[in-house]
């Protein structure tokens, strides 16, 4: 079996853990969740970080009205953390007014965004009622009846017996209100560990929730929790790279409470400190959605590295796609499921296939300069798939400006890249083009940059000094993102990794018969 090279493995990366396509690395500079950014910032907080935020102020208010949409009590418990790292408009004045407006005269408040009326959920959302209220300093604001109620209510709910997580949210309230803990919940046992190396994976997920529900009852009444340090610091060095925030955060903190020493929270600190974007907020892989086009991308760009283009995941993902009930029947949609399918197992082609590059409404007979890249990007998805197409007719116009060069170029590229070279107008010409490919500055992203040289030298444009140059300006500085580091970044001010933009630099550069050393260097130099 032939091992791939670090460089041929970095694509791993991008595998969707939602549907197991790749997903477009750009995603990887977007922030998490509400949820999951709160619980990264309070997992750095617990670990004696004291994160900050530059965080743009309509990112936070993206956040938060997600936040809140969700839930109007627990969405304001997610926005504590980016709160007190800096991001002053997370949490403001009249969100406590908000909050108790959301209290029922029984004492308990009530979230009616999640639909339930228990008197479990009712626990749950009086206790983040009360977190927000505690973390905003308004809890000694309540009128003396008010929570004179809720102290009576939760009491009435002490004297049954609880599930964990009930207890948990009881026990915190309790403690936000200077209450004490009742007996009847801090006796309650430690969830047994004796069986853990023999449960699955949702039940273990579901001791470690009932494991951190105890330490919370314990830490509520200034106990210590008694848990299984041999069992649980294993579980923390296993998982630390890949559990889901929240998880995360629940394991740290029942280590921390058992008195595990800072050694053992280390691997969290890399990953967390690697996670983290340029603002401060942190990124979550785990919720990004992979696409058939990303996937297209990434095996295009393995085909012109040399790598191996089989890949039983990314089969597996496109046939779940297409077995279920919303799978898209758009022709384009269709086309680059077809081309994916084509390159990544084979096989013949289809004559649904072929009459989709043969649509007018799939791929325009016409180009101009405002649909060249939907034509061009179609072309590419048809040669993948094995369809050969025909020779549209193409309007002119003057390459007298960035977007119509970068067009005209798209068009020569396109011709190129469906096997139809010797049709590229002859109005398309290199002399038109070289002052363009000479001046990087004019464009603004490395991708339309680089699809203008490539048309250059496909029309006999020389590699001279000048242009060297040139591309060692506009190109080279743009390599590499964390983790990703054979992939060129967007340009023009966005610093994140394309897989379109690494696709016209790569290609560019076997055009250029590997002169400016951008594609990945073989094994063993062949």
């Amino acid at each position: 079996m032939r091992r791939e090279s670090a460089a041929a493995r970095q694509f791993d990366l991008l595998v969707s853990k939602q549907n197991g396509y790749y997903y477009h690395p750009f995603l990887r500079q977007q922030p998490a969740g509400p949820q999951a950014q709160s619980f990264a910032l309070r997992t750095l907080s617990e670990l004696g970080r004291d994160p900050k935020t530059s965080v743009a102020s309509a990112r936070v208010e993206s956040l938060r009205g997600g936040a809140l949409e969700t839930s109007s009590l627990w969405g304001r418990d997610w926005m504590i953390p980016l709160w007190r790292a800096g991001a002053g408009k997370a949490l403001g004045a009249g969100d406590a007014a908000d909050v108790n407006r959301l209290r029922a005269k029984g004492g308990w408040y009530v979230d009616s965004a999640l639909g339930d009326d228990s008197d479990a959920a009712r626990l749950g959302a009086t206790w983040a009622a009360l977190e927000v209220l505690d973390a905003l300093g308004r809890v000694d604001d309540l009128p003396a009846a008010d929570r004179a109620a809720t102290v009576s209510w939760l009491r009435s709910q002490a004297r049954k017996v609880r599930a964990l997580d009930e207890g948990s949210a009881l026990a915190r309230s309790l403690h936000f209100l200077h209450e004490p803990v009742p007996g009847t919940l801090t006796r309650i046992a430690a969830p047994r560990t004796d069986d853990f190396a023999d449960l699955a994976p949702d039940a273990r997920a579901t001791r470690l929730d009932d494991t951190y529900s105890y330490a919370l009852i314990q830490q509520a009444a200034r106990k210590r929790p008694a848990v299984s340090r041999q069992v649980w610091e294993p579980v923390l060095r296993d998982g630390a790279a890949t559990l889901p925030y929240e998880q995360l955060y629940e394991l740290v903190h029942v280590l921390k409470a058992a008195g595990s020493p800072k050694s053992v929270f280390a691997p969290v600190l890399k990953r967390l400190d690697g996670d983290r974007l340029d603002d401060g907020t942190v990124r979550d892989p785990d919720a990004y959605i992979g696409d058939p086009d990303a996937s297209l991308f990434v095996q295009r760009l393995r085909a012109l590295a040399g790598w191996s283009r089989k890949d039983p995941g990314l089969l597996a993902a496109l046939e779940r796609e297409e077995k279920s009930d919303d799978v898209s029947q758009e022709g384009a949609e269709r086309l680059s499921r077809a081309a994916l399918r084509k390159v990544t197992a084979g096989g013949g082609t289809g004559e649904r296939t072929r009459q989709l590059c043969a649509d007018p409404r799939v791929l325009p007979t016409t180009v101009t300069e405002r649909n060249a890249t939907q034509w061009q990007r179609t072309t590419l998805n048809c040669a993948d798939a094995g369809a050969s197409v025909a020779v549209p007719k193409i309007a002119t116009w003057s390459p007298d400006t960035p977007e119509r060069v970068v067009a005209a170029a798209t068009v020569a590229v396109g011709l190129a890249d469906g096997g139809r070279r010797d049709n590229i107008p002859s109005w398309i010409t290199a002399d038109a083009l070289k002052p363009w490919a000479q001046n990087p500055d004019r464009f603004t992203s490395v991708y339309t940059y680089a699809l203008v040289v490539r048309a250059y030298s496909l029309l006999g444009g020389a590699l001279d000094a000048s242009l060297r140059e040139a591309l060692g300006r506009g190109i080279t500085p743009y390599g590499g993102c964390p983790g990703l580091p054979g992939l060129y970044q967007v340009g023009g001010g966005d610093s994140a990794c394309d897989l379109k933009t690494t696709w016209a630099v790569w290609t560019l550069d076997r055009q250029l018969h590997g002169a400016m050393g951008w594609l990945p260097a073989p094994k063993n130099g062949k």
